[in-house]
């Protein structure tokens, strides 16, 4: 990632740029299946189970005598993981788990419940630790902690929040109104940045270091509050659904507004909150 010491010839900016269940591995097809319900009693003692054809999560429960949650906590699978003969499930043992010291890094099909059951943390307790509700959607490759104090209890990053970040916020909005700023992907400035190096330089304004990457500035977040709660020097994410990691990152604003170096077209600007909703995270990440 290279640092921009002078700013190159460039295009010049234009005023656009401010505004951008459960049967598994297949259905039972004939009433005939229904007969192969019935476990031989020598197969619920296993310790595995290898998948036949025709069989789900129901039918595997009941010829090995070990519920359908309990399978999928001991697999580390979920109720959408997709079931084919030859796979060899265990069928008692150590639960799988991704918890590592306090905490959870949420797995595809992954909800509260699956979750509470594998770190032996209640669902109030998880989603008050990471600053959620229950309808705060999770998705794979978020880190939540399992551990700690509630961020009801913690008011300290609150008070940072409120009296520290005006500096990052107005330095966000000085480079934005600088004509020879622009998007670089892996810039650092102190012309050309890309999103995370913007809200990186910003917050080292205020005096606070915070990662390089996107994804790192989302898992090292003090604490994590629902949208609706933001406050101004909040850092807003955008994930990639089908790898978990954060690709964007916007520093809040207040009023719905947000500061970020978008793309090389509009390259940093001040736009909606709303202007991609679609990968946004119902969370934003405080310091």
């Amino acid at each position: 990632m290279t640092e921009h010491a002078l700013a190159p010839a460039r295009r010049v900016r234009t005023s656009s740029a401010t505004l951008a269940f459960v049967l598994g591995a297949s259905t039972l097809a004939t009433a005939g299946a229904a007969t192969a319900v019935v476990a031989p009693a020598a197969q619920a003692a296993e310790t595995t189970y290898t998948v036949q054809a025709g069989d789900g999560w129901w039918i595997i429960s009941q010829r090995t005598g070990v519920s359908t949650s309990q399978l999928m906590l001991l697999n580390g699978m979920t109720s959408s993981d997709m079931l084919h003969p030859g796979m060899v499930l265990k069928t008692s043992g150590a639960v799988s788990s991704t918890t590592t010291s306090g905490t959870y890094t949420v797995q595809p099909g992954d909800g509260w419940w699956i979750i509470s059951q594998r770190t032996g943390t209640s669902m109030s307790t998880l989603q008050q630790l990471n600053g959620m509700t229950s309808s705060t959607m999770l998705h794979p490759g978020m880190v939540l902690k399992t551990t700690g104090t509630t961020t009801a209890a913690a008011p300290a990053p609150v008070v940072r929040q409120s009296s520290g970040k005006q500096a990052a916020i107005d330095f966000a909005l000085a480079k934005i109104a600088d004509p020879n700023t622009y998007y670089t992907w892996g810039g650092n400035g102190p012309y050309g940045y890309d999103c995370s190096g913007l809200t990186r330089a910003a917050f080292a304004q205020a005096g606070i270091t915070i990662p390089r990457t996107s994804h790192d500035q989302y898992t090292g977040a003090r604490s994590y509050h629902s949208l609706s709660n933001a406050q101004p020097g909040d850092l807003v994410f955008w994930s990639n659904q089908s790898t978990g990691r954060m690709y964007h990152v916007a520093i809040y604003l207040g009023n719905g507004k947000i500061a970020h170096a978008l793309n090389p077209t509009d390259d940093l600007v001040v736009t909606s909150i709303d202007i991609m909703t679609s990968n946004r995270m119902a969370v934003v990440g405080r310091y």
